[in-house]
């Protein structure tokens, strides 16, 4: 899998099936039961962070951490390689008898620059990963998604039991389900 994670599109999938939900408790009823059944969850839409929703989806932990380390040391030693550059190497000065080399003073840009590299590395990453770039249309599965509504979508491929996801969903509180074929919905 590259930077760009190309599976979080709905683009190119085949036939999804849908349930909108009112209520968080619904949403994660719905996504237990799912998951029970063995069914593979694509993805849940909601205008707000639900707690425990991750563990529920069965969601890795984020390598974020790593991101930001490797940005903060490729910050660190791009200062370090800076102020060697200007106070040794180009324009040494021998002021008050102090050394040329490392001084306590270099100690507040070295750690402005390495946090100044790791906020513009993780900002980048984080879009670049999550296909946030500039000209990439929003997938919207309902216009209230952002609002007040969860969406849950399932793919439902040849493997997958339809009547059962819908009557999972159906159960745990969807006020909507719907079907969506190469960006056509038709409600169900």
């Amino acid at each position: 899998m590259g930077l760009v994670d190309k599976g979080l599109s709905l683009r190119n999938r085949g036939r999804l099936l849908v349930g909108v939900f009112e209520d968080e408790d619904h949403v994660m009823a719905a996504t237990k039961a799912l998951r029970s059944k063995g069914t593979d969850i694509l993805d849940i839409y909601t205008p707000y962070p639900i707690h425990g929703l991750e563990v529920a989806l069965g969601v890795k932990r984020s390598n974020l951490s790593v991101v930001a380390f490797l940005c903060g040391m490729t910050g660190f030693s791009l200062v370090i390689l800076m102020i060697w550059y200007m106070y040794v190497h180009d324009w040494p000065m021998i002021i008050g008898n102090k050394p040329v080399r490392f001084t306590p003073s270099w100690v507040p840009i070295l750690f402005e620059g390495t946090v100044l590299c790791t906020a513009f590395g993780m900002g980048i990453i984080f879009f670049l990963r999550n296909r946030m770039l500039h000209g990439i249309q929003p997938e919207i599965l309902d216009d209230r998604q952002t609002d007040d509504r969860m969406v849950i979508v399932v793919e439902a491929d040849n493997n997958v039991d339809e009547a059962t996801m819908l009557k999972t969903m159906k159960e745990a509180g969807a006020v909507e389900l719907r079907e969506r074929i190469g960006g056509v919905q038709t409600v169900l």
